[in-house]
């Protein structure tokens, strides 16, 4: 009996073993290793300098930082509010009986999804020649010239729009997912007390999705904080001006500082992004925070 309740014990961690290992390997090592060399001057070779909080001092006085990390934020706030109402809107539509019951819905799902399955490159690539100032789809339609991916001031609002076509696919998932959680004996019982299909949704449905939506935002913090491909694929024809206003965001400082060699910089831009994705999370998590009832 000991030799069976032994090997009960044992075989779950035998099936979990390799993730184990690889967690071990590539991110808990790397993770206390580059927490080391933030606060040091290593090119990847020889032997690391000690300069302990150096990196730091240098990243806050640097003015591309500052303009990075505003950058960084401006992708993330502005496309939040779409983002949620879009995706959200496609999954109550899809929990909608008429669509539930039709045979069409097996085709829609996907195609709304597909976006997110799609490569981050082909789908920038795409937003290249839709957007393209000569043979560009959208200038075509309307008969102009418009230089959307040449101009700052446009090429921005292209990304924005890249970032939201991607992400509310995955985010209509996830709240298809947590609407499909609401019992429907709540539902049809709001019905019977005279609720209407508003004060459900509003009352009911939105309320039973608190987890969803804190385990959403939650996700689209840490996506739109690590943002690069999108932005850098479509401003990659001008590496100048364009390039560096519209595309470049603490994530690029990260990669610029990696390509040079300067691991600990590197680091240290890292463990920033980690920084403030962990503050944000705590915001979202106390955000959503279950009220506890007097007396418990």
């Amino acid at each position: 009996m000991q030799g069976k309740s032994l090997k009960d014990k044992v075989v779950p961690y035998l099936f979990i073993l390799p993730f184990l290992i690889s967690f071990l390997l590539f991110f808990v090592i790397p993770s206390i290793y580059s927490f080391y060399l933030r606060f040091t001057k290593y090119p990847g070779y020889g032997q690391a300098k000690w300069l302990g909080i150096q990196n730091y001092r240098n990243i806050l006085h640097y003015g591309r930082f500052w303009d990075a990390l505003g950058r960084t934020f401006f992708y993330w706030l502005v496309k939040f509010i779409p983002v949620t109402v879009i995706s959200f809107m496609m999954a109550y539509c899809l929990k909608t009986k008429d669509i539930v019951n039709n045979p069409v819905s097996k085709v829609i799902k996907p195609i709304l999804f597909l976006p997110q399955v799609c490569a981050t490159t082909a789908c920038a690539l795409v937003f290249m020649i839709i957007f393209a100032t000569q043979t560009g789809v959208i200038n075509q339609i309307f008969g102009g010239e418009i230089s959307w991916i040449e101009n700052a001031r446009t090429s921005k609002w292209v990304v924005l729009i890249l970032l939201i076509w991607r992400g509310a696919g995955w985010f209509m998932v996830v709240y298809l997912s947590g609407m499909t959680a609401v019992s429907q004996d709540v539902i049809e019982a709001s019905k019977i007390d005279g609720a209407n299909a508003a004060q459900t949704l509003r009352l009911i449905i939105i309320p039973l999705m608190k987890q969803t939506f804190k385990f959403a935002f939650i996700m689209d913090a840490i996506s739109s904080l690590r943002m690069y491909t999108e932005a850098a694929v479509l401003t990659a024809k001008d590496a100048g001006g364009v390039a560096r206003e519209v595309a470049e965001g603490v994530i690029n400082l990260l990669m610029f500082n990696l390509n040079s060699g300067n691991f600990g910089m590197a680091c240290a831009y890292g463990w920033i992004i980690f920084v403030i994705i962990f503050v944000i999370s705590l915001f979202i998590l106390g955000t959503f925070r279950e009220k506890k009832e007097k007396g418990r």
